[in-house]
């Protein structure tokens, strides 16, 4: 079917995301390693090393400071909260500090 009113480009990629979840939550998924300096802040960022997102909504965070792993795994909660805000959805369940 044609529609012959306009539709803005953001109202057609909402539409399509709605309809389809699991596009959805990739693509919130894709944008933790973007949102992953605004939460930590820069120090900690260049200390981490590598973010890997698993199945589950589990995010391995791979530092290269101990003190750092120390400060973010006692911060994992409140981390967690604070990405998938940023993120705006809620992908996360647990983060493991290694």
């Amino acid at each position: 079917m044609r529609r012959r009113d306009p539709i803005r480009i953001g109202d057609a990629l909402n539409d399509f995301f709605t309809s389809t979840p699991t596009i959805a939550r990739k693509i919130a998924e894709a944008r933790i390693p973007d949102v992953w300096p605004r939460v930590v802040g820069d120090i900690v960022a260049s200390y981490t090393v590598r973010l890997k997102i698993k199945t589950g909504g589990r995010l391995f965070v791979y530092l290269s400071s101990s003190v750092v792993r120390n400060e973010i795994f006692m911060q994992r909660a409140a981390l967690k909260e604070a990405i998938n805000r940023a993120v705006g959805s809620d992908i996360l369940t647990t983060i493991i500090v290694k």
